[in-house]
């Protein structure tokens, strides 16, 4: 038969026959108390007075990410509770393990903004500013405003706080860009284009308008092209990354109107991330140390593996970096309780969760449910179990936030928008 053999062959033909006639093989499954075992895997954290984690919860996270480079935060937003467990956290990982960094989906020259001398550290200066650019913070609450003010205070490098959003808050790019036009012709093409975002961006809110209209990727592509910006300065970023942000927002608009191209608004977006986040990280390693950030990001940016919209995330980037450097990345799904029981959490999730809604914050180990993956998901629907599936591989724990509501929005005086 020389170098190839057949692949059924007389040996494979017996070889079947004795697994048929094995008694029980493949046949009978094993029973597993799934209660009991998610209970186990479950374990009540508190605040302490300091504002850090504490019980036997906050014990588990802080021994889970003693090995991790970045700890990754998926939450949904626009609520009270969840950046109140984001401060908690940064504090132990920053404290425990040198974190010295927070990475979040908010603008890049916001965040610049929020570390300037006269705000950083400063919740109701920075609430200030968000009042003034409204449209420059995506999340502007009271609650996220505390974080950013507490990265500040902790660390007090330039890369305290790192957005790599794509552009927002218009306005304020194109006010420094008519400060640095080189020429009148520029300036007033710059102004004209200012106004218009005033105008399409109006409200006391957070609103892309502008950015998102129809003709603004064309005009701010030719605004590049006659500024004359010297690659990589900060003219030519500001003027890219609004032209950036403009394709991705065109996409939705696009998408929207019935065009094929929605898959984009996710993929190039992911990209974009991660081009701002190696910005930032070069930065983060000028001085040889290996450096240690947690993220802040909607829960579907946050995935090992690809994400429920079909693309590679920065989380799964954070992982596959964090292995690289030697170290791990450790991500954390946040499940807000709002009301009482589990409401309209879906099943994918609920198969994870304690029989027992919890009274007080919790943290169930997804790293110990994942080899029960075959029976956790039995009793569901394809399309849940599918969904399940990117869960428990894409997250290694589920923390659940009893007593969830909105956000408020008192340090900037604006609308919330969740």
């Amino acid at each position: 038969m020389g170098r190839h053999r057949r692949i059924f062959g007389p040996e494979a033909f017996l070889l079947a026959v004795a697994i048929l006639a094995a008694p029980g093989i493949a046949a009978d499954i094993p029973k597993v108390d799934l209660p009991a075992k998610i209970a186990a895997s479950s374990r009540p954290f508190a605040y302490d007075a300091d504002g850090g984690l504490s019980g036997p919860g906050g014990a588990f996270i802080e021994s889970a990410t003693a090995n991790s480079q970045f700890v990754l935060l998926g939450e949904d937003h626009y609520l009270r509770e969840t950046p109140r467990f984001a401060a908690a956290l940064y504090r132990m990982l920053h404290a425990r393990h040198g974190f010295r960094h927070l990475v979040v989906e908010q603008d890049r020259y916001a965040m610049e903004d929020v570390l300037a001398p006269e705000r950083r550290g400063d919740a109701k200066e920075i609430g200030k500013w968000v009042r003034r650019y409204p449209g420059s913070f995506e999340f502007g609450s009271d609650q996220d405003i505390g974080l950013l003010a507490l990265a500040g205070k902790l660390d007090r490098g330039a890369m305290a706080i790192c957005g790599i959003e794509q552009a927002v808050g218009a306005p304020r790019y194109l006010e420094d860009l008519a400060r640095m036009a080189p020429r009148s012709e520029v300036r007033n093409e710059v102004e004209a284009l200012h106004a218009l975002a005033l105008k399409l961006d109006s409200e006391p809110t957070y609103s892309v308008n502008f950015l998102i209209a129809p003709g603004t990727l064309e005009r701010l592509e030719r605004l590049r092209s006659i500024y004359g910006a010297q690659p990589g300065s900060r003219a030519d970023e500001m003027l890219l990354g609004l032209i950036r942000s403009a394709e991705i927002f065109g996409y939705y608009r696009r998408a929207e109107a019935g065009e094929p191209v929605g898959l984009f608004n996710n993929t190039v977006r992911e990209d974009w991330f991660k081009r701002l986040f190696m910005r930032c990280y070069r930065h983060m390693a000028g001085d040889g140390a290996l450096p240690k950030a947690m993220f802040k990001f909607g829960s579907n940016h946050m995935f090992r593996g690809k994400n429920p919209t079909q693309a590679f995330p920065i989380g799964n980037f954070a992982h596959e970096f964090a292995t690289a450097n030697g170290r791990e990345a450790y991500g954390l799904l946040i499940v807000p309780l709002i009301g009482t029981g589990y409401g309209d959490i879906p099943a994918e999730l609920r198969v994870m969760l304690p029989a027992e809604v919890p009274l007080v914050p919790t943290v169930v180990d997804l790293r110990a449910l994942r080899p029960l993956q075959r029976w956790l998901r039995a009793s569901l629907k394809e399309v849940e179990s599918t969904a399940f599936r990117e869960i428990v591989n894409g997250y290694d724990a589920i923390v659940l936030l009893p007593g969830e509501g909105p956000a408020t929005m008192m340090l900037s005086g604006l609308r919330s928008i969740g």
